[in-house]
């Protein structure tokens, strides 16, 4: 009996490592969460797809993390009473129209505002590239461009 108790142990052991050796070499497959049309779309904002493969130099990633903790430093948040302002509109017995047009219009503001800030952060990072860098940042971009994105669910074609 202990001879085949210690047959089996082995074996399993032999399989287990086996197994382990297997797992060690084998590529990742999707997780069973994942969906098919997930695996073909890019993740990531757009501006850092446009630097996916560059390779960057020590400098070059130095100067951009200053760029960014710059452009972080400068922006502005939602102030508490423009977001108590959105919450009592929608919360009022009566919609108030032209307090909820001043509230948009100061929101327009503020976006343009952060769009041209970080327009800005996008050309100075751009600016430190390479010649041969800048060909692949267009590249990406060419690349990205033909990227189709999948449709919402419950929507047809």
């Amino acid at each position: 009996m202990r001879k085949v108790t210690s047959l089996l142990l082995a074996s399993s052991l032999v399989m287990g490592s086996a197994s382990l050796v297997y797992a060690e070499t084998a590529p990742l497959s999707a997780t069973p969460t994942e969906h098919s049309h997930m695996q073909k779309r890019p993740h990531g904002a757009p501006e850092m797809m446009l630097m996916k493969g560059i390779v960057l130099t020590d400098a070059q990633k130095q100067q951009i993390h200053t760029i960014l903790e710059q452009a972080r430093q400068n922006m502005t948040p939602p102030s508490k009473a423009d977001r108590q302002a959105a919450f009592d509109l929608i919360t009022a017995e009566k919609f108030d129209s032209a307090k909820a047009q001043t509230l948009a219009e100061n929101h327009a503001t503020l976006d343009k505002q952060r769009m041209l800030s970080r327009l800005e952060t996008d050309n100075k990072i751009y600016n430190l590239l390479t010649a041969d860098q800048k060909k692949q940042y267009q590249a990406n971009y060419e690349k990205m461009k033909t990227f189709k994105q999948p449709a919402p669910e419950g929507e047809s074609k």
